[in-house]
């Protein structure tokens, strides 16, 4: 995959076709801000205050349970594969797993007295990648 399109390699081809507000956006995705509320390391995004209450009362104050349930990125959310090649597939679980690699760093810098589960978790409807804290 070194050349990606129209010759271009994946450095040129990001140069040519991403600015700088899809830059900071990646850079987001692959660099999250996470939370601590209630005992629980929360992804930012995916945290609102009454959605975790919901969350955190329903699953008996379980923050593994609650990180589990709130720290999710389905990649299905970023990336829209409609062929289901084996090649598309492939691609699809590699960003996963790079994608999970720069969570657990963004975790472990911001929490370094933390250990942490997870990564990235194959379902239906392809890689998710999911986090907790490990206790």
């Amino acid at each position: 995959m070194d050349q990606l399109y129209d010759g271009l390699d994946f450095f040129d081809y990001a140069a040519y076709h991403l600015n700088l507000s899809d830059w900071a956006a990646v850079a987001r995705v692959f660099h999250p801000r996470f939370i601590e509320v209630s005992g629980c390391i929360i992804w930012e995004r995916a945290y609102e205050e009454q959605n975790f209450s919901d969350w955190f009362e329903k699953l008996n104050g379980d923050a593994t349970a609650v990180e589990s349930t709130l720290n999710q990125l389905r990649l299905w959310q970023l990336v829209d594969s409609d062929t289901g090649s084996p090649v598309e597939m492939e691609s699809e679980k590699q960003l996963a797993h790079e994608i999970a690699f720069f969570w657990r760093a963004a975790l472990e810098s911001a929490y370094p007295d933390r250990d942490f589960d997870g990564g990235v978790v194959e379902t239906d409807d392809g890689p998710v990648i999911r986090f907790v804290v490990r206790r």
